[in-house]
């Protein structure tokens, strides 16, 4: 499971931003559901586009001529000073009201979750299919000791930054095996102990392999 921990934590961190934003509009939606029920449609004015605050302030007159002015915490770029906006507003609580632009935000949000929350299922199918190849492998694979070729400093990598390129000769062919985020300090281990060897676990045709590091992680701790 060490192996895929890069993966890991980029499927759960998809998984809490998507969390994070369908929480935001189920929420907001929540919020003005009641309005959306009971709305009454009215043109307003936007009064005031505050950048600072990422506010907009929008003045509109309900059906018995109450003027009301609410500021919306939004920015709409499309939106300026002095332009005409349907406003919905709740009948029997005036000073609730959405526009338009809310909706769009809140769909999008939602989308946008989803989309997260789908991308964490893809990593963690991802992973739990190539822990289920990984055992099989180990299970029905031939077992050859490759040579130990370099190991260097994978600079992409912060978490699992080593990088092992390992070759096996079988006949006049030579077979590589490379891992790009080992996660552990494979070099001492292999400086320390001497070590030329690391089992893997191959197909017949060498195109699927698993790299055995049970044994130098064993001697790392």
């Amino acid at each position: 499971m060490k192996r895929y921990r890069n993966k890991v934590l980029v499927g759960i961190l998809f998984l809490v931003f998507g969390i994070m934003f369908v929480a935001f509009s189920a929420v907001d939606a929540i919020r003005n559901y009641e309005t959306y029920l009971n709305r009454v449609r009215v043109e307003g004015v936007v009064e005031d586009v505050n950048y600072k605050t990422k506010s907009t302030l929008i003045k509109y007159n309900t059906e018995d001529n109450t003027t009301i002015q609410k500021e919306f915490n939004l920015i709409d770029t499309s939106m300026n000073k002095g332009d005409t906006i349907i406003v919905y507003y709740h009948k029997d609580k005036v000073t609730q009201a959405f526009i338009k632009t809310q909706i769009i935000y809140v769909a999008a949000f939602f989308g946008i979750g989803i989309l997260f929350i789908l991308i964490f299922i893809i990593f963690l199918t991802i992973v739990l299919v190539s822990i289920r190849g990984d055992i099989k492998l180990v299970k029905t694979g031939k077992r050859v000791e490759a040579k130990i070729e370099s190991i260097t400093i994978n600079r992409t990598m912060t978490r699992c930054p080593y990088k092992v390129v390992l070759s096996y000769q079988d006949g006049k062919k030579v077979y590589k095996f490379k891992y790009n985020s080992v996660w552990f300090n494979i070099k001492d281990v292999v400086d320390s102990y001497k070590i030329k060897t690391i089992p893997v676990y191959v197909t017949k045709n060498y195109k699927k392999y698993y790299i055995d590091f049970s044994t130098l992680e064993t001697l790392n701790n």
